[in-house]
């Protein structure tokens, strides 16, 4: 697990101070696919690179598996970062050396017998699925596929961590989902832990079962996926996630509503049911429809011309169906 508690970390920057995190706190448990995203110069990237001493924070506690990281000098420091992997947004491989090369480099500064190398290099081609490209050049790859070698090399010590930063940000997005894929593949065989730093929703619906969201080097909202898509709690969050642009309000118009629904109910026919029992029009506005760690999600804006009281009871139905409501006006 890891355990970040009041994490800070603070730039000289030009003469200035630059609070690039502010008191960041995060459980992270084993075997989490966990998402931090936010957008650029939220903090992101400093803390991914804190949590392997890329970075020296400021200020606070930082544990992996009961083990006070911010402690660890030397050996002892070089030997903890062997648990832990990172891919980078621009692969960062060595162009000089083959795929093969590339992959074993981080066993070779183990010293590691030839023959143990061979083995675990090999092994990580099938993973990654490139056994055909050992002896090719970086320079003779797609994206993808040097992103795949990245996977390889930090997966080579078996670590229990895996960071990626940025990972599928360069890539199309046919190719960021066979990554993804790939990702969830090894966390789902293999026990790694993601960390998972973007800026890109897309990537924490897909991948990634919790999620955390950066604003200005300070987590304004964190918990399950699916939770925080369908309930955001924070001002910050419903602005990062909506995408619903609202039509314009005609004067005179009935009661509008956000309707989300999950748990199920996304596939139910709720609306018709409650149409039919309470004699009532409910006009669609806007509306749409996604999957998030396997769920769907749905997001309707109505219109609803009726009384109050109709309008309570309407709502009251509504949300014994697991369908969230807010009035608009």
């Amino acid at each position: 697990m890891i355990s970040i508690q009041n994490l800070t970390k603070v730039y000289q920057k030009g003469g200035q101070t630059v609070k690039a995190l502010d008191g960041v706190s995060l459980e992270i448990e084993a075997g989490d696919r966990y998402g931090i995203i936010g957008l650029s110069g939220a903090g992101k990237s400093s803390l991914v690179r804190c949590i392997n001493r890329l970075e020296e924070p400021t200020s606070g506690d930082l544990q992996i598996d009961g083990t006070d990281i911010l402690r660890l000098e030397g050996a002892a420091l070089r030997q903890a970062r062997q648990g832990i992997g990172m891919i980078f947004q621009n692969f960062n491989l060595l162009s000089s050396k083959t795929i093969y090369e590339n992959i074993a480099f981080p066993l070779r500064l183990q010293k590691l017998p030839e023959a143990q190398i061979r083995a675990r290099v090999n092994e990580l081609l099938e993973k990654v699925e490139l056994t055909d490209k050992a002896n090719v050049y970086p320079i003779n790859l797609s994206g993808g596929q040097k992103q795949r070698v990245g996977i390889a090399r930090a997966l080579a010590n078996h670590p229990k961590i895996l960071l990626c930063d940025e990972a599928t940000s360069a890539l199309d997005p046919k190719t960021t989902k066979q990554i993804l894929d790939l990702l969830k593949r090894i966390n789902e065989e293999l026990g790694v832990t993601l960390v998972v730093i973007t800026h890109e929703m897309e990537v924490i619906k897909s991948l990634c079962n919790k999620v955390a969201i950066l604003e200005s080097g300070k987590v304004v909202e964190s918990g399950e996926t699916l939770q925080v898509f369908s309930n955001p709690a924070s001002v910050e969050t419903k602005h990062f996630i909506d995408t619903t642009s609202l039509p314009s309000r005609p004067s005179g118009a009935g009661h509008w509503l956000n309707l989300t629904f999950s748990k199920g109910s996304a596939k139910m026919p709720i609306l018709s049911q409650i149409i039919r029992k309470h004699d009532i029009d409910i006009n669609i506005l806007a509306g749409t429809i996604e999957t998030i760690q396997n769920e769907p999600l749905g997001r309707l804006l109505v219109e609803i011309d009726t009384t109050e009281a109709t309008l309570k009871s309407v709502i009251a139905a509504l949300e014994i169906q697991h369908v969230q409501t807010e009035v608009i006006a």
